[in-house]
């Protein structure tokens, strides 16, 4: 709606939107950043892969995003699965203090387990990512996979209290529900 809104995709992705008509499209590749105003967006690595077509099977880039401000530093791992390069970048970013996790379709596990975190995991990749909070994502929209979609936000709570992040540190927010972090 407001055509000086910029979009960060990852590299590949442009067209996408550019097709959609939205002109103002950044692509970045894990590592690159970039200022904007008073925060910079960090282009990170994720463990997913890409797909839009039959034929363009990781042709286009997948991250995760880190936004870093004078005061506050948000981490989104967009969609992935659990990999050890949450403690690399907590190392080159962190701490966080707030971490977008995926928690859902992640069942039947041997075959979502590389591309999809499931709740116990989100809370180890907030715990690495050394998040003072975490808040889950990806559940509840679509039934995507096996596991009931009441499932994933119970399992993240209990993850999260036998993990030690904490129940106020483990957010699962309403539809359309807002927090200050």
């Amino acid at each position: 709606r407001d055509p000086d809104t910029v979009f960060f995709v990852p590299e590949g992705n442009g067209a996408v939107l550019r097709s959609a008509g939205i002109p103002n499209v950044t692509e970045l590749n894990w590592g690159q950043r970039v200022e904007l105003g008073a925060v910079t967006v960090h282009c990170l690595p994720t463990q997913h892969w890409s797909k839009r077509s039959l034929t363009d099977t990781n042709k286009a880039l997948w991250s995760s995003w880190a936004v870093i401000g004078e005061r506050r530093r948000f981490y989104h791992a967009g969609d992935t699965g659990y990999f050890a390069g949450f403690k690399q970048i907590a190392d080159y970013l962190g701490p966080f203090d707030l971490a977008a996790v995926p928690i859902g379709a992640y069942a039947p596990r041997q075959m979502m387990r590389a591309s999809h975190m499931n709740p116990e995991e989100a809370v180890s990749a907030a715990l690495d990512l050394d998040a003072k909070t975490a808040v889950a994502m990806h559940f509840g929209t679509f039934d995507l996979s096996d596991e009931p979609l009441n499932q994933p936000p119970r399992r993240f709570k209990e993850a999260a209290a036998k993990q030690g992040l904490g129940e106020q540190q483990a957010w699962v927010l309403k539809i359309g529900e807002t927090r200050s972090f």
